[in-house]
């Protein structure tokens, strides 16, 4: 509109856009800052989540299970076990396309986890510049956010990356959103198309994406410069489209997964105890993002029941900070104002202690919630250059010198997080270091002993969890492992049935005891509980090709091959691929019973088993020289196999091998 009154911006600095040229090197820093501090993370192994979500995830296979990604919770593929209304598709989905280009190699999910941080820096830039007009608090905020300590588990851990996806799409629909009423662009609907389309997937990502329409909706009456110029319709027109599309979506979850929120984890909470622990969690979160040096994957949670709680009446003076802070930016820098309504706004959801799980607390949460303060303290930080610049030489010099010790610190410090985050091992004790009573994170990292032929560490673990929850399910499984492992089969049957009783939808006891009675040869419990324990997990390969094998052992092949192309189809094995080559060649159809044999090889190309089978094959069919071949490759690992030997010696004891 021509001879318009555009209110200014009440930023520092210069508000005009600078030379492409500049503009580069801007990007070129933010890329460096953004990824630099993470290079070591490549280096990192997959942790906690990333086992269900990654490595045991079947979905993650082929493209053929998009239906299933996109139709149920993130860890429908666990069976009953993983019955929850956590919907988060764009996150599996990503994990979908790391598989297919990188396999199961952690590398290539973090250097994901890496490109998407950068990314999301780049665009805070240039959300934070079309806001402000202010190509140097752009930059300042995107540099702050870049190098925040507290932004590292988003970003080394695999399974965080729902945050860092929920902020791209969330910082994305808000660029659309500002562009739609761009000054000097003619009427267009892509704006507000591709709006629609980045709030979708926002939402797709995570929760906090609800928030959006809100924001939307108060920047556009209290904050646009032509707030003043445009009428009530027209604001409405360039949001309603959110709230359109927020109501789809609520009515969707509410319909498909019961709600929104997660399944309730702290059922000891009440509501009135929830809204006292608001206070304290909030002041928490405060006081992350300004004092980032202690960094933990877990934080204790203690809820609040009086408001005479420390924690709530730090949280209460930490609000009342903030709500005088804000006061004083409305009425000297209006629009960096809305950095705090951000901030809140996108943290409410986890704040009520009732709808997270037993880890309230989280550093990742603050991911995107901190851009909010990160406009405020990048204004901050120019308000002080320009009292410095105003000063003598020294003054400036030592606020730059201040500046520069701080970014290097918090390099230091998100550099030395990232390797707590090499292995499980490492991980886990890292944590429990700082919080011993812990007890997912003890199972855990006895859990990682036990993988790692360590049972003596894996028992010490578990018998501490044990004191810790006596009736945890997961405590009372391995313990059943334990026993199990030692022959005492009482109390291991024991611990399992007990398992089975604290948590009705778990299916490793059943699978466990399925297993102990199949070793021991007492056949109905066997099949009985190894049937539960499908049942209760059917895209679990280990349940499926036990109890496939125990179908195999007791001779019922045509049972043991529904077990055994089950399990391929979930995720191909060598062991399914190497029975079902078993029962082909048992029946006579030799070359299915190959083709499972090939498979199995082009899987490990160390399978013997498989190689001898090949071998048998080839000798009944006169194929002397492959034959000789596989008995050759599969004695390369199982050199001792007496079988094997005896018939490699057979062979070689004709003349001239047959040709086919």
């Amino acid at each position: 509109m021509l001879g318009k009154k555009v209110e200014p911006a009440n930023v520092p600095g210069e508000g005009l856009a600078p030379p492409r040229s500049s503009s580069s090197a801007l990007f070129a820093g933010l890329i460096l800052c953004a990824v630099l501090p993470y290079l070591n993370t490549l280096v990192n192994g997959f942790i906690y989540d990333d086992n269900n979500e990654v490595l045991n995830n079947p979905y993650l296979r082929s493209f053929g299970h998009l239906k299933e990604i996109f139709s149920t919770g993130i860890l429908a593929h666990l069976g009953a076990r993983g019955v929850t209304n956590y919907y988060r598709p764009v996150s599996t989905f990503g994990f979908l396309l790391c598989y297919q280009l990188f396999g199961p190699l952690p590398y290539g999910f973090h250097l994901a986890n890496v490109v998407l941080n950068a990314a999301i820096v780049c665009l805070l830039f240039v959300v934070t510049r079309r806001m402000f007009q202010n190509s140097g608090l752009a930059f300042g905020t995107a540099v702050l956010f870049a190098l925040h300590p507290a932004h590292s588990e988003a970003v080394a851990w695999v399974s965080a990356v729902t945050d860092l996806e929920v902020t791209f799409f969330f910082l994305l629909t808000f660029w659309f959103f500002l562009d739609g009423a761009r000054p000097g662009r003619g009427r267009s609907d892509w704006p507000q198309v591709g709006m629609a389309a980045s709030f979708v997937l926002s939402l797709l990502s995570k929760e906090q994406a609800v928030v959006i329409p809100f924001l939307a909706t108060v920047y556009e009456h209290f904050y646009r410069d032509d707030r003043r110029e445009t009428s009530w319709r027209q604001k409405f027109a360039r949001y309603y489209t959110l709230w359109l599309l927020l109501v789809a979506y609520l009515l969707f979850r509410v319909r498909f997964f019961g709600g929104l929120t997660a399944v309730l984890l702290t059922p000891r909470v009440t509501w009135y105890e929830a809204f006292l622990s608001a206070f304290a969690l909030a002041g928490e979160y405060v006081w992350k993002f300004l004092w980032p040096v202690h960094l933990s994957a877990y934080y204790a949670f203690q809820k609040s029941v009086t408001p005479l709680d420390p924690r709530v009446l730090g949280g209460v003076v930490a609000l009342a900070a903030c709500g005088a802070l804000f006061v004083l930016l409305w009425r000297r820098a209006r629009l960096v104002s809305f950095g705090l309504i951000w901030f809140f706004a996108t943290l409410a959801l986890v704040l009520n202690a009732r709808w997270i799980g037993p880890n309230v607390f989280n550093e990742r949460y603050l991911y995107l919630p901190s851009i909010g303060l990160c406009w405020v303290a990048a204004w901050g930080g120019f308000e002080a250059w320009g009292w410095a610049s105003r000063r003598p030489a020294a003054a400036r010099k030592a606020v730059a010198g201040a500046l520069g010790l701080v970014a290097i610190l918090a390099v230091t410090r998100i550099v030395t997080r990232n390797r707590e985050w090499q292995n499980e091992v490492t991980y886990y004790s890292t944590t429990l270091a700082g919080e011993p009573d812990a007890v997912g994170l003890r199972i855990n990292l006895g859990a990682a002993y036990w993988n790692g032929g360590n049972a003596d560490a894996a028992e010490a673990e578990w018998r501490t969890a044990e004191k810790l929850a006596p009736d945890n399910a997961m405590v009372l499984n391995n313990l059943g492992l334990v026993y199990a492992r030692k022959k005492d089969d009482a109390k291991a049957i024991e611990c399992f049935v007990r398992s089975m009783r604290e948590r009705p939808v778990y299916a490793d006891p059943h699978l466990n005891l399925g297993r102990l009675y199949a070793e021991r040869g007492i056949k109905e419990p066997a099949e009985l509980q190894l049937r539960a324990a499908v049942a209760l997990a059917p895209l679990n390969i280990q349940a499926r090709n036990r109890l496939g094998q125990f179908y195999f052992d007791n001779g019922r092949l045509p049972e043991a091959e529904i077990q055994f192309r089950s399990s391929v189809e979930s995720e191909a094995t060598p062991a399914a691929w190497d029975y079902l080559g078993d029962i082909y060649a048992r029946w006579g159809r030799r070359e299915e019973a190959e083709q499972a044999f090939r498979r199995a090889v082009a899987l490990d190309e160390f399978d013997s088993h498989a190689h001898f089978g090949l071998a048998v094959l080839y000798t009944a069919a006169r194929n002397n020289a492959e034959a000789l071949k596989e008995y050759e490759a599969g004695l390369r690992t199982d050199p001792a196999n007496p079988q094997a030997r005896a018939a490699l010696q057979q062979l070689r004891s004709h003349e001239s091998p047959t040709k086919p």
